[in-house]
């Protein structure tokens, strides 16, 4: 890929777009309000939603026990899956069930790429010649199954955008952040591998969609079946995570990618040669760009998602 193309998939989204979620949804509790986002979206028909994907975990924050755990990556997909699945039942979208996919069940091989039903729908739906504009890949867990497609086709890198939640800000002292720890061989190859990428760091950028149990209670409360289930993870969340004596707000981080392809204009971007990815950040001006968020404009964030999600 000639540079000048890679730079003009990075333009920022316009108009209504195509896109695949790829999501580890079993194993937090903001991956849940990042699908209901999605769908809503898309039957609102602001953006056409042509797959779920069910990612790896090898941690997971258990809602029956309320604590953090490690979990075997294949048994991290299930859950993952099933609670796409259990999300659809709760936002009465069933239909949306014929687009979700299981993704691979180990970890990333650059060598043997995994096809499993994740990445063999990914390759199809990039390579589908009647769309129009580039795929938007917005990844909201490890990049596990993306690489695997990618390492299987490289073709498709002409022709999709991935929106990655993961790492953190390149000022930040580290890059360890969950999405990318639970695949790092994953992780570096995205980084590597040339593919068109917006990064949407974790710290120092995304932890600004930060919100509280009374202003989800004041926005969710009463409203529907998905409403209060997320309100009851997240209180669970709240109960096993909280501090005696300490304030208390929940980063709901991946909402952020489906904000990004809907509104753009919401996201202060650049710009940047990719960065080299080890324990931190290393540069080099030589390396294919990418576009890098600085900035969320967190509160026209909520506003939308509540308005969508509480219908």
């Amino acid at each position: 890929m000639t540079e000048s193309k890679r730079i003009a998939l990075l333009e920022p989204p316009q108009g209504k777009i195509s896109m695949v979620l790829d999501t580890d949804a079993g194993c937090e509790v903001d991956d849940q309000f990042a699908i209901a986002y999605a769908v809503r979206a898309a039957q609102a028909g602001e953006l056409d939603l042509l797959g779920i994907y069910a990612e790896i975990s090898i941690a997971a924050y258990n809602p029956v026990e309320k604590k953090d755990g490690p979990i075997a990556p294949a048994d991290g997909m299930e859950k993952n899956y099933q609670e796409i699945l259990k999300v659809l039942d709760l936002i009465h979208s069933p239909e949306y069930k014929d687009i979700a996919f299981r993704g691979c069940k180990s970890s990333f091989s650059k060598d043997k790429p995994e096809l499993s039903p994740a990445a063999e729908h990914l390759i199809r739906t990039a390579m589908d010649e009647t769309r129009e504009g580039p795929l938007y890949v917005v990844a909201i867990g490890p990049s596990t199954n993306i690489a695997s497609a990618i390492a299987a086709a490289p073709e498709i890198m002409e022709r999709i955008v991935v929106v990655w939640l993961a790492g953190n800000s390149l000022h930040y002292p580290h890059v360890y952040e969950c999405n990318f720890l639970q695949d790092t061989v994953a992780g570096a190859y995205i980084f590597d591998c040339g593919v068109p990428m917006t990064l949407l760091p974790a710290f120092h950028v995304i932890t600004g969609l930060s919100t509280t149990i009374p202003e989800l209670e004041h926005y969710m409360g009463g409203k529907n079946e998905f409403c209060e289930y997320m309100l009851n993870l997240v209180r669970d969340y709240h109960e096993s995570h909280k501090v005696p004596g300490e304030a208390w707000s929940k980063v709901i981080w991946d909402i952020a990618g489906i904000a990004y392809v809907l509104h753009p204009e919401w996201f202060v971007t650049r710009l940047v040669p990719t960065p080299i990815i080890g324990s931190n950040w290393s540069s080099d001006p030589l390396r294919p760009y990418m576009r890098l968020c600085d900035f969320v404009v967190r509160d026209s964030v909520f506003t939308d998602m509540f308005a969508k999600i509480t219908k």
